[in-house]
């Protein structure tokens, strides 16, 4: 699957987790799927207090994240990825980070300049 990268320089997937759309913000440089707040309530994900645990360095500073398995997540019909490794953050994030977790699953992926490629 090809996406190309929107207005502000990046790309943005639609993915289905558990029957729910989700958009990403592809991040190669997050070690994992991140789930905002938002996106997380949407999913029935709803970590209590005591599990955010999980320290993520980021550029605006250190928030902590809550760890979860993501049972699926698909994109289009062809790319469908199992037990994915994920957090919820308890920070201010926009947007939920389809990250390495998720990325290094696939059987590639690449960017070349404007477009990013995924392959089941």
């Amino acid at each position: 699957m090809v996406f190309e990268r929107d207005r502000n320089g990046h790309f943005l997937v639609r993915a289905d987790i558990s029957g729910r759309e989700i958009t990403f913000l592809v991040d190669t440089g997050a070690s994992n799927v991140v789930l905002s707040p938002k996106d997380a309530q949407k999913l029935g994900i709803n970590p209590r207090r005591e599990q955010f645990f999980e320290r993520y360095y980021t550029a605006n500073g250190v928030v902590m994240g809550a760890p979860v398995i993501l049972p699926q997540i698909s994109i289009g019909d062809h790319i469908h990825i199992e037990n994915v490794r994920a957090s919820v953050t308890e920070g201010d994030l926009h947007m939920s980070l389809l990250g390495m977790s998720f990325l290094n699953r696939l059987g590639g992926f690449e960017i070349t300049g404007e477009r990013l490629t995924l392959r089941p």
